[in-house]
């Protein structure tokens, strides 16, 4: 079975609307650390949480989750 690879582009996103890592976390009831993980893609956010950042960037969950197939 192939693995699945997430990327993101949170920080892109953010920047653009002028948010820091920190306004983002609180509008999304995280702390910024755990923002600075999503964007190094350390680790992924749970449906949910990625739902709850779509939503405070404005953009659909494919514009803002990349997946990719690794055979």
């Amino acid at each position: 079975m192939a693995e699945l690879e997430v990327d993101n582009k949170i920080c892109e996103y953010r920047k653009a609307l002028g948010l820091s890592q920190h306004k983002l976390a609180r509008a999304v009831g995280l702390k910024r650390r755990s923002i600075m993980a999503y964007e190094n893609k350390t680790i992924s956010p749970t449906v949910e949480t990625a739902y709850k950042i779509c939503q405070v960037l404005g953009r659909d969950f494919k514009e803002v989750f990349l997946f990719k197939e690794e055979k």
